[in-house]
């Protein structure tokens, strides 16, 4: 990292300290990084969160979901009403091209999302490069969790090669996040908190694939 990035680093981190998660928002979308702010996401509940706060701050705000295998009629319902209570106007698909190539000086950016397909596999873990799709942005706010994080070696503001990469809600615990999606009567995914039989089928002959949001 050269000295201006490690500055640059530092000024957002300092910024994070000081700041409520939706005004570190505001200030990168609005300030800080205006114009080149793009955001990855999922139908996960935590997701749904940081989507609630950047809908009050840019609808316009490049955002990109990221999901592992097919994705099931349950999750295209949640995503486009979740799309339309947001009022999202550009709503972004990966590249998909080159997205494995790491530019130089670079680190190889990546969301590790999670899938499972049927009753006779457990979950897996897929590492979903996302290079190519970052390219023309400076700052990636990463809001996908599909996988908790651990705190004490991440942080909320992090510089990974050519972007500053922001995780809003590191340090929330999942009652908090409950809370606030009460607050704000925020749907859930349907398959989120219902158990789901594996025996059972989609009308398209597919299996349920409880972690494809």
């Amino acid at each position: 990292m050269d000295e201006c990035a490690a500055l640059e680093c530092n000024e957002v981190k300092a910024a994070c300290q000081e700041m409520a998660c939706t005004e570190l928002l505001e200030y990168l979308i609005k300030d800080k990084f205006a114009g080149k702010v793009v955001v990855t996401a999922s139908l996960r509940a935590r997701s749904i969160v940081v989507q609630q706060m950047l809908s009050e701050i840019d609808a316009n705000i490049p955002i990109v979901y990221c999901n592992a295998g097919k994705v099931f009629p349950e999750s295209e319902e949640y995503k486009a009403d979740m799309i339309k209570r947001f009022g999202f106007t550009n709503v972004l698909e990966p590249i998909g091209e080159n997205e494995t190539r790491v530019r130089p000086d670079d680190h190889d950016h990546i969301e590790w999302v999670k899938a499972r397909y049927d009753r006779n596999h457990g979950a897996t873990q897929e590492a979903m490069h996302l290079n190519a799709t970052l390219a023309d942005y400076d700052c990636w706010i990463s809001a996908v969790y599909h996988f908790d994080q651990d705190k004490t070696t991440r942080s909320r503001v992090e510089r990974e090669g050519l972007l500053v990469r922001v995780n809003p809600i590191l340090d929330w615990d999942q009652e908090r996040v409950q809370n606030f999606m009460t607050q704000f009567n925020l749907p859930y995914h349907k398959l989120a908190s219902v158990p789901v039989d594996m025996d059972k089928k989609h009308g398209d002959g597919t299996d349920v694939m409880t972690f494809a949001f």
